[in-house]
């Protein structure tokens, strides 16, 4: 019996396993990783409990946190190897040293690399629907809500069932819990809460005034009822959350919307203790979950929801058919299913039908939202007739500046010009609104859009870029350096005369602080020789629409009638968000409300 210990390079750092052999037997395993690596720990942590119960090293790396799981067997294999005479104490902790390679530490095969929008490729793994007598004899479990997806969605409609005493199930098609709400900050806007008044000069904001703004965002396209519904109960939201351990102690707002009365903008994105950052959605995550579990509620992980079972004489929905260790089962829902499954994210066929922006970003741009988000609930939910909803736009930003995703961090000088040379946008305008132009833009005149800027902009407040980090990027060839605009026009290829004339109007009115053409209000400074441009390239949280729901979160079809038993909520519903995305928190404010609209209606059916 005895102790040994192996390392290995995580995406976080480095991390370190020690294994407690007896007889060749593993009795005991431990984690030593970096602590903010919240996605890769849950992989890990269910890693553990496999390897303590197999009592070895046979093992899968765990689904939606491959990376950090496979370094995790890397370093325990490392650490085994000692105990065998093959590898010395010192190699067994050396990064370069590593074993030869094995199956379990190839990443998955479900990756935003490895499709492309140009396949055009249905990558959901929806089925058509089933029919069956409503009878339990013909299934294989039985509970009273089955719930596709623990995300955010998912886990608040799986808390609020489980806490009215249903018998709840969560399938989760990954190995680890909460899909992409674990890679976002866990940010959440709401308006009037006391957070707000303890923490910024916000008084007298009002929800009111919030769902006026997403619905003036929504320019015509959004229900209204769900956003005054979501802006009104998001208070309530965010206490629900506090009495879950969660501790709100930030609160900022996000840019402007240039249409969008000022007085209508206010700071509303309440951030929790040790959120903010990608991965800090895990934190969030873990809180649900533990309320849930703690209510007796179930989940099951690599377990795929892939079809809904309808009655057969009322074609209600009853059930769902789900993939568990290699066996598809037949799983009873006596009250109802909840689709929580994201939008299209990472399928291009839907894509290319329901989304344009988002298929033309599977080819493009950096995805961040989970693989997994193959739109599997919106195919289901249409198999039965549902109708979708708020199709258009993604939650895209600029990942290597993060220019304007709140209103604390300013824009710099700098302005966007198209494939002609023209500038085409409000460059401080929040985030997804610029990136939905950017889109545009790059689509008519078939050429990409660039950023360009002075080296007098990376001094100033909000800039991404140092001295060394601008050297860095221009030796990787991420940005391109021009002395004059002649140079800069030929290397980015757009019209000499149309920059020149775009970048002189720029500062004729940028001395004096103004921008006549688009209203624009921060980093309005002049731009000067030696000129900088970057070409935009969104980084992708995810594509905007889904099922058509009312205000309890049931899906409608064509006609505007709810389908019974059948719910979705989250990203995974449609028409509270469209266009554009309108602000950080605005998702997660949104998956919160809708899981638990739905789990508290199942509840209130089974008492009816």
């Amino acid at each position: 019996m005895g102790e040994f210990k192996g390392r290995a390079q995580g995406f976080h750092g480095p991390i370190t396993a020690t294994v407690e052999l007896d007889n060749g037997k593993i009795i005991k395993i431990t984690s030593e990783h970096e602590p903010n690596a919240h996605i890769g720990n849950l992989g890990i942590q269910r890693m553990l409990t496999k390897i303590e119960t197999k009592q070895n090293l046979d093992v899968d790396a765990v689904s939606g946190a491959t990376f950090s799981t496979s370094a995790f067997l890397k370093a325990a294999r490392k650490a085994v190897a000692v105990s065998e005479g093959k590898l010395g104490y010192d190699e067994a902790l050396d990064l370069s040293v590593s074993l030869p390679s094995t199956n379990e530490e190839n990443i998955d095969s479900v990756t935003s690399a490895s499709i492309t929008s140009h396949d055009e490729v249905n990558t959901s793994v929806a089925q058509a629907p089933i029919y069956l007598d409503d009878d339990d004899k013909y299934f294989d479990e039985v509970y009273d809500v089955v719930i596709a997806g623990s995300g955010g969605a998912g886990l608040s409609a799986a808390v609020e069932a489980a806490r009215g005493g249903l018998k709840t199930l969560i399938c989760e098609k990954a190995g680890i819990p909460g899909g992409t709400t674990n890679g976002s900050g866990g940010v959440i806007q709401a308006a009037g809460t006391k957070y707000q008044k303890n923490l910024t000069s916000y008084q007298d904001d009002t929800p009111k005034k919030h769902a006026q703004l997403w619905v003036t965002a929504g320019e015509g396209n959004v229900n209204e009822d769900l956003v005054w519904d979501l802006a009104l109960g998001a208070p309530h939201n965010i206490e629900w959350l506090a009495e879950m351990g969660l501790n709100f102690d930030t609160v900022y707002g996000h840019a402007p919307i240039p249409y969008v009365a000022k007085d209508l903008h206010a700071d509303r994105i309440h951030q929790y203790e040790n959120g903010g950052d990608g991965g800090a959605g895990t934190l969030l995550i873990l809180a649900l979950l533990k309320e849930y579990e703690a209510k007796g509620g179930a989940i099951e992980y690599d377990c795929p929801v892939i079809g809904l079972i309808q009655a057969k004489d009322t074609h209600e929905v009853i059930g769902a058919v789900v993939q568990k260790e290699g066996q598809t089962l037949k799983v009873k829902a006596n009250l109802g299913v909840v689709l929580a499954t994201a939008s299209v994210d990472h399928n291009p066929a839907l894509a290319k039908e329901l989304n344009p922006q988002q298929y033309f970003d599977i080819s493009n741009s950096t995805l961040l939202s989970s693989p997994y988000d193959t739109g599997d609930g919106i195919m289901m939910g249409m198999s039965v007739g549902g109708a979708i909803s708020g199709m258009g736009g993604c939650i895209d930003f600029c990942g290597r500046t993060g220019n304007a995703t709140n209103n604390s961090i300013p824009t710099i000088p700098l302005i966007h010009v198209n494939g002609i040379g023209k500038r085409f946008v409000r460059e401080d305008a929040t985030y997804a609104y610029h990136y939905r132009a950017i889109f545009q833009e790059t689509q008519k005149h078939d050429a990409p859009t660039f950023m360009i800027f002075g080296e007098q902009s990376i001094l100033e407040p909000g800039s991404a870029w140092t001295a060394e980090s601008l050297a860095a990027d221009l030796e990787s060839g991420l940005l391109i350096k021009a002395d004059s605009i002649e140079a800069l026009a030929e290397l980015i290829k757009v019209p000499v005369n149309n920059l020149i004339e775009t970048l002189e109007q720029w500062n004729k009115y940028a001395i004096k602080g103004e921008d006549p053409d688009f209203g624009r209000e921060q980093g309005v400074k002049t731009i000067n020789a030696p000129y900088y441009a970057m070409q935009n390239k969104a980084t992708n949280l995810g594509s905007l629409g889904g099922m058509k729901i009312n205000t309890d979160s049931q899906v409608l079809d064509n006609f505007g009638h709810a389908i019974k038993g059948l719910y979705a909520a989250g990203l995974n519903a449609g028409g509270w968000v469209t266009g554009y995305y309108p602000g950080s928190g605005t998702a997660i404010a949104g998956i919160i409300h809708q899981g638990r609209k739905a789990g508290k209606h199942l509840v209130k059916t089974k008492t009816l």
